[in-house]
């Protein structure tokens, strides 16, 4: 059962006092309201506005990330801007959201680390033409590039495997081939200390889980392409 307090609900209630509490129960909180932000990054225009929201937090916070829902429809119900049809937002891939909240998952900080990033960037899509601070690709494609910044990796089969060998006890991940690309085996050089960084993140079976529904297997050549690959190579040689 979640202790609500322990996400310093009452602080984030105080600072935001147009939040208020719709839903609390042993199962799930949920906030409804206006939220306001005020924020400038990277030197852009400023975005002063209210927003109506709705935040939705299930007990087995933060193994289960929160939904962030626009109750105010400012947001277009569109890929384009990151918003799915019932308002819901797309905040970005689970483990880096993870990754963010490691040191504190309060409320508090899944609002300032989370929420107001996607909140002043979309806006400044809508009100000003661009994202700036760059934009996630969708599906797939958005998972490999946040990924791929995140693991330090250059390819979907580094990522796939460097997922592999976090889904799997230390000892047998050791004995997988470095997703760096070093040639060595993963017990055998230095990134084995970047990837378990990650480990206290997620339990193994988590990203054995990840694993499966969030990315496409590689397709291997078939046989016959390989010989004719083969054959082709020896005849340029020759």
């Amino acid at each position: 059962m979640q202790n609500w307090d322990a996400l310093q609900l009452d602080d984030f209630l105080a600072g935001n006092p147009k939040f208020r509490i719709a839903e609390i129960n042993d199962e799930k909180l949920v906030l409804s309201g206006e939220y306001h932000l005020k924020a400038q990054f990277a030197g852009r225009q400023v975005i002063d506005k209210t927003y109506q929201l709705k935040f939705v937090c299930a007990n087995d916070y933060p193994r289960k990330l929160p939904q962030v829902l626009d109750e105010g429809r400012f947001f277009p119900r569109s890929q384009e801007f990151h918003i799915y049809s019932d308002g819901s937002f797309c905040l970005g891939s689970e483990l880096k959201i993870k990754e963010r909240l490691r040191a504190d998952h309060t409320i508090k900080a899944f609002f300032d680390k989370v929420v107001d990033p996607f909140l002043y960037s979309v806006s400044h899509r809508i009100e000003y033409g661009d994202y700036p601070l760059g934009e996630l690709a969708h599906g797939e494609q958005g998972l490999f590039d946040d990924y791929a910044e995140m693991f330090g990796l250059k390819d979907k089969a580094s990522i796939l495997l460097a997922f592999k060998a976090l889904g799997k006890r230390k000892r047998e991940a050791n004995k997988l081939l470095c997703p760096c690309g070093c040639g060595l085996r993963l017990g055998r050089c230095d990134y084995r200390f970047i990837l378990n960084g990650f480990r206290n993140i997620e339990r193994r079976r988590w990203f054995r889980a990840y694993l499966e529904k969030s990315f496409t297997p590689i397709e291997r050549p078939k046989k016959s392409e390989k010989k004719r690959r083969s054959l082709s190579s020896r005849r340029e040689a020759a």
